[in-house]
């Protein structure tokens, strides 16, 4: 039921915090993703990862949130024991920690954990994309602007991880380099995953596409492209600070 999320940010980047949702309309929301859920699983806890993983993706639980189990249990409405499972696999994904007197909490980074993280991503993805270029085919540029307007139709949630992850991993050629691409991925682990799932952009920032990006690679222009990249992940960098702040301090004051 997992997936990989590595990749570049989409390339809209918008700052887009977590919802400022009451708890009864969190309550609300994980009902909703149980019912989406509620069929095709071979066990309770692959459901409860995948309930609990979109909600953290889409924003229903924020970054710094309090993961009460009776809570989710209620909420999803099974027992305690797969939700105590779906949180220690949420863990190992990134997207979860566990404090030994405070329980289990949606990941959150400090804005220089982020701000390091986006600094190394910058160093390997351009390389990334520069060594990519220099063997990109035809048909590979074709096969990336199909995967760009998928990209670029989809708003948020793990709908949206998934169709920008295959982008990035056919873009970067993960296939010929996978050390490299390992390490991207892990960079991203670093912020945890929840930042994935939402569009990040900041007010006056351009708006990129998946496709434009593509339009300076199939030109052959590498300085360009490069640019084009290392502009969007300041911007999405940036958007993600502001995004952090905005969360923990929705957080502070409320739990699941």
């Amino acid at each position: 039921m997992q997936s990989s999320t590595g990749g570049s940010d989409t390339l809209a980047p918008m700052v887009q915090s977590g919802n400022a949702a009451s708890p009864k309309e969190r309550a609300e929301a994980l009902q909703k993703l149980a019912q989406r859920h509620g069929a095709g699983y071979r066990s309770v806890g692959a459901m409860a990862y995948d309930i609990i993983r979109d909600a953290i993706l889409d924003g229903t639980l924020p970054p710094g949130m309090k993961l009460r189990q009776e809570t989710l249990a209620e909420s999803i409405g099974i027992s305690r024991l797969p939700i105590r499972s779906a949180l220690i696999q949420l863990e190992a994904d990134g997207l979860v920690v566990f404090h030994a007197r405070r329980g289990a909490m949606v990941r959150a980074l400090s804005v220089d954990e982020a701000t390091e993280v986006y600094h190394l991503r910058t160093l390997l993805e351009k390389d990334a994309l520069r060594l990519a270029m220099a063997e990109i085919t035809p048909e590979r540029v074709a096969r990336l602007r199909e995967l760009a307007k998928t990209a670029d139709d989809i708003s948020e949630g793990g709908e949206f991880v998934e169709a920008r992850t295959e982008f990035y991993a056919t873009l970067y050629d993960a296939q010929a380099r996978p050390v490299m691409w390992e390490m991207i991925e892990q960079l991203r682990l670093k912020l945890g995953r929840y930042v994935l799932g939402w569009r990040l952009v900041s007010p006056g920032a351009h708006d990129h596409s998946h496709g434009e990006l593509i339009d300076v690679v199939a030109a052959g222009d590498a300085d360009e492209a490069l640019r084009v990249l290392e502009s969007h992940l300041n911007h999405v960098r940036d958007g993600v600070i502001a995004l952090l702040d905005a969360a923990a301090t929705e957080a502070a004051t409320e739990g699941v």
